[in-house]
């Protein structure tokens, strides 16, 4: 948008210059130890193949190319939308569509940005001006106008694609109640020449991925230098470094917006380290996502399951430790509501049976950091169970079952960086949702989390029932 004239020529004389890379370092740093944990769980699915890991890859870069938009309020979404689009669910398109005609054509130019990021993480179209401008271009394809403030109201105006502004752009932040200054269009091509040059100097190259996307799209959204789009620009710009790190773009949700705007405007008063550690989160989300994908890749499909099942062979402390608690009756819950959703989707067979439930009760503890809830603890439990016909009447054969037994414990240090966990009985495996991603309200990223759990646990459940099946089958 831009103002009315008369202020330009203040509001252009109060544009701050973004810093130098060595300054943006220097007061500033990267938690590498946050880091290297989820990075090094996500490098130990090598077993993975390359096809699970592309399909993990495209749900958050589906997330990410979806919710970027609606951080712009082009249009509106929620966490079981994105998780809808995401993970390409049944009817995703329907659903996509009921937003309005016009959010699928911006959602597609969108995804498109992200594949053009990924030729430009990879080098194949080097980072310089004019890669920029086209990304700009990209990302932009399916917009026709902009929304002008001139001295007589607003206009909707042509946007123009792939170059750099024309006209001011000065914005006035409804919720800061204050007009942000960006650069001068006199000045806008200089301090885009300046940011290329910063992202390739052997300093920059050489700093952690983190600080590279912080830096990089810190230093476009304060230039500006679009007319509109240039959240979009910068989002994705980001992305050209995570990709190089990861593999995978950085996902920023439109439920982060508030967060984002403010490590946003942190840095815009010199503080630095609240967006380096936004950026942080951002990408930890990012690798949690893609690992919960690949460990569901690893079972075989419910659809296979229960095609053999159903075969001839069988005929058939920033919270209180009460929030906390009732924070970790909430997952349990949610992880309650998505498994009997995806066991209803997907077992229609009456000879397979399931129950999922809640229980109470003491367990083992196994983890000296964390606690059972409510002072008595809570489960999770589901169990499939397939009723098998006998050959040979009035005799009946009993049913084969199989179980699952999660049990919940909550963190005895109530801060946003801890981390619920849930623990298989016996297996003692962990399932860990970090507990500001579920207080104070179920996060997206939980969301897509939990659903991807929950598809995961029926379609191993549904493996283990049917290779049960097998063997009983195998012995007649």
């Amino acid at each position: 948008m831009s103002t009315p004239e008369v202020n330009v020529h203040v509001l252009d004389a109060a544009y701050k210059p973004f810093p130098s890379f060595a300054e943006w370092v220097s007061r500033s740093s990267v938690d590498t130890v946050r880091w290297n944990r989820y990075k090094v769980a996500l490098d130990d699915g090598a077993e993975h193949s390359s096809e699970a890991f592309q399909r993990a890859r495209e749900v958050v870069k589906r997330a990410a190319a979806l919710d970027t938009g609606a951080i712009e309020g082009l249009y509106e979404v929620d966490g079981g939308f994105t998780f809808t689009v995401a993970m390409e669910t049944a009817a995703w398109e329907v659903e996509l569509a009921k937003k309005g005609e016009n959010v699928r054509p911006l959602f597609d130019a969108q995804l498109h940005a992200y594949d053009y990021v990924l030729d430009m993480a990879t080098q194949t179209v080097p980072i310089s001006e004019a890669a920029i401008r086209k990304l700009h271009e990209v990302v932009c394809g399916a917009q026709e106008t902009y929304r002008v403030i001139t001295s007589i109201g607003f206009q909707e105006q042509p946007l123009p694609k792939g170059r750099y502004k024309v006209l001011p752009n000065h914005v006035t932040h409804t919720r800061e109640g204050i007009t942000h200054s960006y650069a001068p269009v006199d000045v806008t091509p200089v301090e885009m020449a300046r940011l290329v040059a910063a992202m390739r100097a052997e300093e920059f190259l050489a700093a952690h991925p983190v600080q590279q996307a912080a830096y990089a799209h810190y230093g476009l959204v304060v230039i500006h230098p679009f007319a509109d789009g240039n959240g979009r620009v910068a989002r994705a710009l980001a992305s050209v470094f995570t990709y190089r790190a990861i593999s995978m773009p950085i996902m920023i949700l439109s439920e982060h917006k508030e967060a984002y705007l403010d490590a946003l405007v942190s840095a815009d008063g010199g503080d630095f380290q609240p967006f380096v550690d936004f950026m942080l989160r951002r990408s930890v989300d990012t690798m949690t996502i893609v690992h919960d994908n690949l460990q569901k890749a690893l079972v075989p499909t419910a659809e296979e399951s229960l095609a053999a099942i159903s075969g001839p062979a069988i005929a058939k402390g920033r919270f209180s430790n009460k929030q906390i608690d009732d924070g970790g009756t909430k997952f349990l819950n949610a992880l309650k509501e998505d498994i009997q959703k995806e066991l209803s989707r997907k077992v229609a067979d009456p000879k397979i049976q399931s129950k999922v439930g809640l229980t109470v009760g003491s367990h083992p503890i196994y983890l000296p950091t964390h606690r059972a809830s409510h002072g008595v603890g809570e489960h999770l439990y589901v169990e499939l169970v397939a009723i098998q016909p006998s050959r040979v009447q009035n005799i009946s054969l009993p049913p084969e079952v199989v179980t699952r037994r999660y049990d919940l414990l909550v963190p005895k240090d109530a801060t946003g960086q801890d981390e619920y966990q849930i623990l298989e009985r016996d297996k003692k495996s962990e399932y860990a949702m970090p507990v500001d991603d579920i207080l104070p309200v179920l996060s997206g990223t939980a969301q897509l989390r939990i659903g991807i759990f929950a598809e995961r646990l029926v379609a191993e459940m549904l493996a283990e029932l049917r290779a049960k099946v097998d063997r009983v089958n195998e012995k007649r």
